[in-house]
């Protein structure tokens, strides 16, 4: 059976502390960025946008959609929060969205059917 020494333990506890600290502090830096992400476009643009999602959009392709109309900061932060986070599909048709939401919201107005105008 092998001893370590004082001065062993000591060092494999320092690297041990040292890669926990470590990753504590890139999972805090991850969930600040990822919040970032889910805020509002712009506060102060308050002028209403239509957008259609088509019938048989992935979650991918909606993000995309938003991205592309600067509705949200990230399509892969909106695929990531609706994939985590939605209760039902996103519904095909028109919306009028404005960047003054954030992703939560958005997702919320995607999924209630009574705000789409199907075509």
């Amino acid at each position: 059976m092998n001893h370590f020494s004082k001065k062993q333990l000591r060092r494999q506890n320092t690297v041990v502390l040292i890669i926990i600290i470590m990753m504590v502090v890139l999972g805090l830096t991850i969930h600040q960025v990822f919040t970032a992400r889910l805020a509002a476009v712009n506060t102060s643009d308050r002028q209403a946008i239509a957008v259609t999602i088509p019938r048989g959009a992935t979650d991918r392709q909606v993000g995309a959609i938003l991205k592309q109309r600067h509705l949200v900061r990230s399509a892969y932060v909106f695929d990531y929060y609706l994939e985590t986070h939605k209760t039902h599909g996103v519904k095909a048709g028109t919306f009028h969205l404005r960047r003054t939401m954030t992703t939560p919201q958005i997702v919320a107005a995607l999924q209630e059917r009574q705000l789409a105008k199907t075509k």
